[in-house]
């Protein structure tokens, strides 16, 4: 006798194979996905501890006044700190000048997506859709604005080593003139994990001193 349709045991057996299939591939885009955050943060990261070292040997191995009172304050990377950079045109940040004159220089406010100092690029994202955002306001990963903000450490006392309070490690001792990290999505450093966190760091293990 000629059978027409599928039994319900192969049913269950196809809907099993296409469940597995999609968990695969969701997984798959999940981790494509979290690698291509990782490698954006980590060209992000690197590129401004190269221009904080090229702001250092431009100013004639002395930093400007912004960044030397951030490093020594909370070591953020924020509209403060950052408007020594956007002085200069360096990584492209966006202000505004105002009209305000001080100490025979034009003051700069930084705009745009970079309105609270440079962040992450998944939160520069967030920040450029989202007008009214402000550092209290949370990102869908985790944390608020201002976890997202990038931490930074220079040479103070041009011994060729930084040094940089780490959360998870405590204060470490980097060969470099510059350092900069950022926190994972969840908005949480945690430098104890290094390898198997979603953290990025602008130097390599081998520069830190033991």
């Amino acid at each position: 006798m000629k059978r027409n349709g599928f039994t319900l045991l192969e049913m269950l057996v196809v809907i099993g194979i296409i469940a597995i299939l999609m968990g695969a591939l969701s997984f798959g885009y999940a981790k494509m996905v979290k690698s291509s955050r990782k490698a954006k943060t980590q060209e992000l990261v690197t590129n401004v501890a190269g221009a904080l070292t090229q702001l250092f040997r431009k100013g004639g191995g002395v930093w400007p006044k912004d960044i030397e009172d951030a490093a020594k304050g909370r070591g953020l990377l924020d509209a403060d700190a950052c408007r020594p950079l956007a002085r200069v045109g360096y990584l492209g940040l966006s202000y505004n000048q105002d009209e305000i004159r001080k100490n025979a220089s034009t003051q700069i406010k930084l705009a745009g997506p970079d309105r609270f100092g440079i962040v992450d690029p998944d939160t520069a994202k967030m920040l450029g859709a989202n007008k009214n955002a402000k550092l209290s306001t949370k990102v869908s990963s985790g944390g608020t604005v201002q976890d997202h903000i990038l931490h930074f450490a220079v040479d103070l006392e041009g011994s060729g080593f930084v040094k940089a309070n780490v959360e998870g490690a405590g204060m470490l001792t980097i060969r470099a003139t510059a350092v900069v990290w950022a926190a994972g999505p969840d908005g949480k450093v945690d430098y104890g994990s290094i390898g198997h966190n979603d953290d990025v760091y602008s130097w390599r293990p081998a520069q830190v001193k033991k």
